[in-house]
């Protein structure tokens, strides 16, 4: 039985380090039957989740955009995938600094149009690139899925749920797991004061942005998109929210709404 695989892109395994000596891995998707430079998303992942996405989305993500003449970069976050380290060697202001690095990597890539990188986060990775937003200016426009916007209200919403049984404690030692993986004390501490809403007067008004919930997401709920629209109504910042009923915290790897996003990232992008 003979296998047809996508023709339209070209991929490339690469090595990077962040935070100075942490080596990482990413999967660059460059189109085939474009001319270049291209312009460039950077796919971030969720905490406890890598480059590859929940059902392969992000990859799906990918050759989608590819296929649109866009390049993508999947790159897994220090402790993820197949980056060195663990979930307990790593603050959240490592995970920022990191998200940094990987932006400033971006612009040595050949065939990258500079003046044209967006960036798509899905959980954590929504919410490294809000607050990564106002100190970058070479990010061209922003789409998130499902961010946390306060960590307060996240802790607050979890410790409440009746059903909560992805932030838990071990039975046996001190560690706070995270989808059964022990995590970092210090990466707690630091996610739980993160509040995106004061952050939001430091946009750029000129930075397009996207911001999408499933409605039915019980890990981080419906109320912090409702939180962040408030802010940037409040903050004269436009914003595109949207939001999807039945759907729940997973990022869709198929359908309309990743089609959605697609298309949000094309009319950015290309001309």
């Amino acid at each position: 039985m003979s296998t047809t695989c996508p023709t339209h892109e070209q991929r490339q395994s690469i090595q990077l380090y962040v935070l100075n000596t942490v080596s990482t891995f990413g999967i660059l998707h460059t189109p085939r039957h474009t001319a270049s430079p291209y312009p460039l998303v950077i796919i971030l992942h969720g905490l406890a989740s890598n480059k590859v996405g929940s059902h392969r989305s992000h990859v799906e993500l990918a050759e989608k955009l590819s296929l649109c003449g866009i390049a993508a970069l999947r790159v897994d976050l220090p402790g993820h995938g197949d980056a060195e380290g663990s979930l307990t060697d790593f603050s959240f202001y490592d995970y920022l600094t990191s998200v940094k690095d990987i932006i400033a990597y971006s612009h040595s890539l050949n065939n990258i149009d500079i003046n044209k990188i967006s960036i798509f986060g899905s959980s954590l990775g929504g919410t490294l690139a809000l607050l990564s937003a106002p100190y970058i200016s070479s990010i061209h426009s922003l789409a998130v899925w499902a961010p946390t916007i306060q960590g307060r209200l996240w802790l607050q919403e979890a410790m409440n749920a009746s059903n909560n049984n992805l932030f838990t404690h071990s039975s046996s030692s001190e560690d706070i797991l995270y989808a059964g993986l022990p995590i970092s004390k210090i990466f707690c501490t630091q996610f739980i004061e993160i509040d995106i809403t004061k952050e939001i007067s430091a946009f750029p008004l000129s930075l397009p942005l996207l911001h999408m919930q499933g409605m039915e997401d019980t890990i981080v709920s419906p109320h912090h998109q409702k939180i962040f629209k408030e802010a940037m109504h409040q903050a004269s910042h436009p914003c595109d929210i949207r939001s999807y009923p039945q759907v729940n915290h997973t990022f869709p790897h198929s359908g309309p709404i990743i089609m959605e996003l697609v298309e949000w990232l094309k009319q950015q992008l290309l001309p």
